[in-house]
């Protein structure tokens, strides 16, 4: 049986996970969570990690708690290192977990007793509900599914070890912005058609303060300060200023094609609104950006090449006008005009036999004229 899950993710061996807060403090004899690091994170060491990789990372940041960190996607989609599912938890044992649509695993937090195993029997996720178990006391708790956003880190500095960091947060607002940060990392990739997509694009991790949308009761909404995780690429890596120069370069090397005349716009020309509104095109002159206050845009017709090597010039077998097709006809079709043209040959050969017969063919009319007109006064004198 296939088990669909969001995360279909690569990464190299993680040796830490990068948090938003301190470490767990003891409150009325509880571990609650440690106050929020604000602008920095906590690199919360994996058990077994190889003494080296902290010193190379120690000698490198000074610090178990950067500002930032420099990283590098490792893979040509940067959905191939991300995930996201929903999962309950009791103290630090996870004992929910489910997709957008099912849930993978549930177990009695309590007694441990297995209820769904590897999405067995299914059931469906929905967003919102509420677990209620009895705990050791016989009284019910209850439990809610959050988002769990997980990100890894291929730092480049560390290459020699060849290790992952992983980010990992349940705000719901790191949720919204990490996704929407590497989608755009994403289209850039694209954009600039690189075979290797967003593979090798350095990046900047970092938190920034922002505001974000608190629904405190039904119909309330509060504005909240929080510190969210940001990823965008390195500034002043070399990608950055490549990327700016193609995009740049891509802009100019797509002139603005203008494929109808505004003048011919019938929309343009008359608005419907009343018989009061101009219309053709006094109406255009009335209309145009440079008679306002406004800013003017000026579109330009493309020109046409003058040169043959600018690009093909205009075609002389197309006709001038809509009426003239008679020449085009002629010149564009074989044979068309064939019968004219042999019938100009031969009377070319001919000349002087043609123009005696045209002088013996108009002297034998003039003669038949002058007999007519004879016949006619003799009948017309006869008693």
């Amino acid at each position: 049986m296939t088990i669909r899950t969001v995360r279909q993710s690569a990464a190299f061996p993680t040796v830490a996970i990068l948090r938003k807060g301190g470490p767990k403090v003891k409150k009325d004899g509880r571990e609650v969570m440690g106050p929020d690091l604000n602008d920095r994170f906590r690199v919360d060491w994996l058990p077994g990690v190889d003494p080296s990789t902290k010193e190379l990372f120690m000698s490198i940041y000074q610090t178990d708690q950067p500002h930032s960190l420099r990283a590098m996607i490792a893979f040509p989609s940067v959905w191939q290192s991300w995930s996201t599912t929903n999962e309950a938890y009791w103290g630090s044992t996870r004992f929910a977990h489910a997709d957008n649509e099912r849930y993978l695993f549930l177990y009695n937090p309590f007694t441990w007793e297995p209820i769904i195993v590897r999405g067995e029997p299914f059931k469906p996720f929905i967003p919102g509900e509420v677990l209620t178990f009895q705990n050791k006391q016989g009284e019910p708790q209850a439990f809610k599914l959050r988002a769990t956003t997980r990100f890894d880190l291929f730092l480049p500095e560390l290459v020699a070890c060849f290790v992952t960091f992983q980010i990992k947060t349940r705000s719901s607002g790191d949720l919204i912005k990490l996704r929407r940060n590497l989608a755009a990392i994403q289209a850039a990739a694209e954009a600039l058609g690189q075979r290797t997509g967003a593979a090798g694009i350095p990046i900047v991790v970092s938190r920034h303060e922002d505001t974000v949308h608190w629904h405190k009761a039904p119909g309330q909404t509060v504005p909240v300060k929080k510190w969210l995780i940001d990823v965008r690429p390195d500034p002043t890596s070399r990608w950055a200023q490549t990327f700016a120069e193609r995009l740049s370069a891509l802009a100019l090397d797509m002139p603005l094609a203008v494929e109808e005349d505004p003048a011919e716009d019938e929309d343009l020309l008359n608005d419907g609104e009343g018989d009061d509104k101009k219309q053709g095109q006094e109406g255009l002159a009335a209309q145009s950006p440079a008679t306002t206050a406004g800013s003017t845009v000026i579109v330009e017709a493309p020109k046409e090449p003058e040169s043959v090597d600018d690009g093909p010039g205009a075609d002389p077998l197309l006709p001038k006008s809509p009426k003239d097709w008679t020449t085009f006809w002629k010149v564009s079709v074989p044979g068309l005009g064939v019968e004219n043209e042999r019938a100009q040959q031969e009377a070319a050969k001919h000349r002087d036999a043609i123009a005696a017969y045209h002088a013996l063919m108009v002297a034998k009319n003039a003669t038949i004229m002058v007999a007519h007109s004879v016949t006619i006064k003799a009948s017309c004198q006869a008693p």
